[in-house]
């Protein structure tokens, strides 16, 4: 396919799929039917599982333990009745995931000061290519709380753990409640964007792959994960984070000006620009244009009002409508929307929305043949018939729950701890001039 590498696949489930290790306690939530101990005793069976496909040995034993342990939360009623698996139970499910990380068995964690870190090797890359990346976390981290991450990209000839420690350390609030991470860039600025090749790193391989490694150690909330850049890092981080929108819950910007991004990507992705230039208004203004006011733009912001940001912003895991803007090759999925890998060759946009009063879901597209929607029970009721219209062609189906779906997407990380999919249907997209 036109400008998609043969070895892309490889870096997709390197960077963005690839098994987690194991990690950490989420704070309670009002929706939760089970207690944390029945969060433990199915997280731990769901890190047997993870073990097991790694391993290449036992894994069918250990889902099938899995599948017994979850057939006790199947006699938990929540509004639409009952599963037998329990999958209906989304946020305990949510749960469940965080504690199968064990955060707390992690050895050799450091805190309090800026420590450098070696990530596993990336064999897109090369067979030995590393990246080394900066680090600190709170003086009194603790592995069973979930803290915020902010993934900081340095300007151009900064220093990764110079730019912590001259750029956000100085901030108590921000020193004491957040994993911050220093991610360095390739020297070719032009590379910040890019995937790169084998000898060639690009920016969008380095970042996922450091996210990566951070999300395998330390306790991260995965719904309060950011993208912040100064200087050129902006407009890096911008770039980034558009291709892949699902992943963070918003992206900052310091001392630099806005990329030149569509708007579309940035639907359920809020932006912070403290000290942003022309670019900066006017991408806001295009947002608002387009509907979308999710943008601040506040040119004085100091350091605690850009912690004050992070502090109340939470990434919308489960949004009732997904813009996509198909690129070459990402984003091609966003929250509960996948669709084929484009190729740009034609003109493509995507408009997803989904009232859980009626069940129905509206897929609006143009130059997309087909879509896979993905479910849960927050945004459906998946024990009712779902309605899905694509450009018109209306369809109704009765979508179950499916436990080997749900293992499927944990195996891969689509499924997260706080965003979290236990069905899935592809549907054909007419033409919209049919």
């Amino acid at each position: 396919m036109r400008g998609m590498p043969k070895t892309l696949p490889l870096l997709c489930a390197l960077l963005l799929g690839g098994l987690p290790a194991a990690h950490a306690l989420r704070p309670a939530h009002p929706e939760e039917l089970l207690s944390s101990s029945e969060h433990g005793k199915v997280g731990s069976k769901i890190a047997d599982c993870v073990a097991a496909k790694l391993a290449r040995k036992g894994q069918t034993e250990a889902e099938e333990d899995l599948r017994k342990a979850l057939e006790k939360w199947g006699k938990k009623r929540v509004a639409g009745g009952l599963d037998p698996l329990g999958l209906n139970l989304t946020e305990d499910l949510g749960r469940a995931l965080w504690q199968s990380y064990s955060y707390a068995k992690v050895r050799g964690i450091r805190k309090g000061k800026v420590v450098s870190i070696e990530t596993d090797p990336i064999p897109f890359y090369g067979p030995d290519f590393t990246v080394e990346f900066a680090l600190h976390a709170p003086s009194k981290y603790n592995p069973r709380q979930a803290y915020p991450l902010v993934l900081c990209l340095p300007d151009e000839d900064e220093r990764p753990s110079d730019h912590l420690i001259e750029r956000w350390l100085t901030e108590p609030t921000i020193k004491d409640g957040a994993i911050l991470v220093g991610v360095p860039m390739p020297e070719d600025v032009a590379a910040w964007t890019g995937i790169g090749s084998e000898g060639n790193p690009g920016g969008v391989g380095i970042l996922l792959s450091v996210f990566k490694s951070v999300r395998e150690s330390y306790a991260i909330d995965y719904d309060r994960v950011f993208i912040a850049g100064r200087g050129v890092g902006v407009a890096a981080g911008m770039s980034i984070a558009s291709m892949f929108p699902d992943r963070f819950a918003g992206v900052i910007g310091r001392s630099g000006d806005a990329a030149e991004v569509a708007v579309e990507n940035f639907r359920n992705l809020p932006t912070f620009f403290a000290g942003g230039g022309q670019r900066a208004s006017a991408f806001a203004e295009r947002l608002k244009a387009a509907g979308i006011e999710n943008c601040t733009v506040q040119p004085d912001a100091t350091a605690d009002l850009v912690w004050a940001w992070i502090a109340g912003t939470t990434r919308d895991s489960n949004p009732s409508e997904v813009l996509l803007l198909p690129g070459v090759p990402f984003p091609n999925k966003a929250y509960w929307v996948e669709i084929p890998p484009h190729d740009g060759s034609t003109e493509a946009r995507l408009a997803a929305r989904i009232d859980r009063e009626t069940n129905t879901v509206v897929v609006e597209s143009t130059g997309i043949a087909s879509v896979t929607l993905a479910f849960n029970d927050i945004l459906v009721d998946l024990s009712r018939p779902v309605k899905v219209i694509c450009n018109g062609a209306e369809s109704e189906d009765l979508i179950p729950r499916n436990f080997t779906t749900t293992l499927q997407l944990i195996y891969s990380t689509r499924n997260d701890p706080g965003k979290l999919y236990t069905a899935s249907k592809v549907y054909d997209i007419p033409s919209s001039g049919e």
